[in-house]
């Protein structure tokens, strides 16, 4: 059911970055159970594909933590927010969409946030329905953009949930799409650059500037960015 495959390269190897495919609907509890994974009551009524994802999605962070420290079968409880909380002396970052899931790690030494998000490309009708909310005025996609306006969007939406996760334990709050603003500043080598345009925290306040790194593959938009210790 979960196929480990290459994570697509968001980071250098400082980052430990596992990524699986999964089928949905081979998801057991038995299974969950032979992973080592534990699902937490919360999820006990959800549906088998919000179950599949967790574990899909726990598996990788298990895999990054072995791959990390060397420590095997490391479980990684849920917060209130549904976060994970990972061990003492790690950050980290999961996601998962559409038979796809990655997790990402660092050393706490190094790294004081990490975030990755991944997403299918947008359907016309959907970016349709949802750019306006997404997209900032000044990130309105032109004729010079060296991709499709629905690869684009797509782009703009998970870097924009890549910085989320990145920054919301460190700023301790919920910010929105219009509170970052999203450029390519290098489309052949995949980097982004991402400004706060907003005051978050007196740190992480408005023009403050994140770089971070884009894939398109197989139908998906892959983003991540990490904020090192010394940023």
């Amino acid at each position: 059911m979960y196929q480990e495959l290459d994570a697509p390269s968001l980071f250098d190897r400082s980052v430990a970055h596992r990524a699986v495919r999964f089928h949905v609907e081979a998801y057991t509890s038995e299974l969950a159970d032979k992973l080592g994974i534990t699902l937490p009551q919360t999820m006990g009524k959800a549906v088998a594909k919000r179950k599949a994802e967790y574990v899909a999605g726990r598996l990788c962070a298990m895999r990054a933590i072995e791959a990390q420290t060397g420590q095997v079968g490391v479980s990684i409880a849920t917060g209130t927010s549904g976060a994970p909380v990972w061990p003492e002396g790690l950050v980290g970052s999961i996601t998962h969409t559409h038979g796809f899931a990655a997790a990402a790690l660092g050393d706490g030494k190094l790294f004081r946030g990490l975030g990755i998000d991944s997403e299918e490309i947008m359907t016309e009708k959907v970016m349709a329905n949802v750019k306006a909310r997404i997209c900032r005025p000044d990130e309105a996609y032109g004729p010079q953009t060296p991709m499709t306006e629905q690869v684009y969007t797509t782009m703009i939406f998970s870097a924009k949930e890549s910085l989320f996760k990145c920054l919301h334990a460190l700023v301790g709050k919920m910010f929105w799409f219009e509170d970052a603003r999203i450029e390519i500043v290098d489309h052949a080598a995949g980097i982004f650059q991402a400004e706060l345009m907003t005051d978050l925290t007196q740190e992480f306040c408005r023009s403050v500037k994140l770089t971070g790194h884009f894939r398109v593959s197989a139908g998906l938009v892959h983003t991540g960015i990490s904020l090192p210790v010394s940023g």
